[in-house]
């Protein structure tokens, strides 16, 4: 007599190794993004912060994804890891995301983006600052110019590699404020 599992408990266990496989799919796959990102990160900056704090001058505090050292002086750079069809503009308060079969709607990202470039800003008013919203390579964008708005291939076009760019006395004029920059975070 062969003991066999109840049809029950072999489709819950059915599901739950599918589901473990999807979750450690997305899980590489969020990996993968990320040392793309850090390494296109590398590439274009001579030092960079992830994760910083700092004040956004109106007696409060902002975060910022990333600040970078370019140079062409310093990157504000937030990361969106979305992906498929999105479709925005420049005015319009929410933007629909159509990925696969999922739909949502995000925020518009430009104007706190813009935000945290002014806070910079305030903080190195002696550097150019620049800021950018970087989206998964793939992403496609439907409705008005975004030019805030880059994959990061389009990154790495706008700002060219670190080593290739600029000999070391172009950074020169920026690290200074720089090392500025790295005390107020750690200050706030």
């Amino acid at each position: 007599m062969s003991v066999g599992m109840a049809p029950e408990l072999t489709a819950t266990l059915s599901v739950v190794a599918a589901s473990a496989g999807l979750i450690a799919f997305m899980s590489s796959s969020r990996r993968r993004a990320r040392r793309t990102l850090l390494k296109c990160m590398r590439a274009i900056s001579h030092d960079f912060m992830e994760r910083v704090i700092i004040p956004d001058g109106l007696d409060g505090q902002i975060e910022v994804d990333f600040l970078l050292l370019t140079s062409r002086g310093l990157l504000v750079l937030d990361v969106k890891e979305i992906g498929g069809i999105v479709f925005a503009g420049t005015s319009l308060d929410r933007w629909a995301v159509m990925d696969g079969s999922e739909r949502f709607n995000i925020n518009n990202p430009i104007g706190p983006s813009m935000a945290r470039v002014v806070a910079v800003k305030r903080l190195v008013p002696d550097v150019p600052v620049h800021g950018r919203i970087v989206f998964n390579d793939g992403t496609d964008f439907r409705g008005g110019e975004l030019p805030q708005v880059v994959s990061l291939a389009q990154l790495r076009e706008q700002f060219p590699a670190a080593k290739a760019a600029a000999p070391d006395r172009a950074i020169d004029a920026f690290y200074s404020e720089w090392l500025k920059l790295r005390e107020a975070t750690a200050a706030a």
